[in-house]
């Protein structure tokens, strides 16, 4: 996956994301993880056509332009550099989840935001890729195949909860017709 690159994080900066994770665990169910008043922006989620005779499964190239297209209107850099809010609703998220973590205690960095951005971004990129159907085999799959959550939970159940908890959060932002299905994983994977 395009943003999963780890090298740009310091031992330092991991401690910190492995803190906010954990922080993050403690807050409520994804569908309002910073137990927000602001409402995120709401797009009427498309309903996955089922995939049989009358709705053949698209090709791969198809999803493939479109996760392009997806990722040329996230304006991010995808050289491994660190990623910082770039759109409007990047910077809503990465708002409401800073002042969230911050109302815990937690530090602010640069690592951070790029993390939960990369965590985001990817999600996103897996429900392109996965045709905008999700369920808990599909969420499980990505959290587990995940370098990200690898690095950062190392192992520690609430820490990986905690952040998929903020990816799922992310993706109302950032692809909202995708977070109501991710979010219904996240609730069967986690309970």
């Amino acid at each position: 996956m395009i943003f999963r690159s780890l090298h740009q994080f310091s031992a330092a900066a991991l401690s910190t994301v492995v803190l906010v994770s954990a922080l993050a665990a403690c807050a409520p169910a994804p569908s309002d993880p910073a137990g927000a008043s602001a409402t995120p922006p709401t797009a009427s989620p498309a309903p996955a056509p089922e995939v049989g005779e009358e709705n053949p499964a698209p090709d791969m190239e198809s999803a493939l332009l479109e996760r392009e297209e997806f990722f040329d209107a996230q304006q991010q850099p995808r050289d491994g550099s660190l990623l910082s809010a770039k759109t409007p609703e990047q910077q809503e998220f990465i708002a409401q989840q800073r002042a969230y973590l911050e109302s815990q205690g937690a530090t602010w960095a640069p690592e951070t935001e790029s993390l939960l951005l990369a965590t985001t971004l990817d999600a996103c990129e897996t429900a392109i890729l996965n045709n905008h159907r999700t369920d808990a085999d599909i969420f499980a799959t990505h959290v587990s195949s995940s370098p990200l959550f690898a690095q950062v939970a190392q192992g520690d159940e609430a820490a990986e909860q905690g952040l998929a908890s903020i990816m799922v959060f992310g993706m109302s932002f950032v692809c909202p017709s995708d977070a109501e299905q991710w979010d219904a994983a996240y609730t069967e994977v986690y309970g």
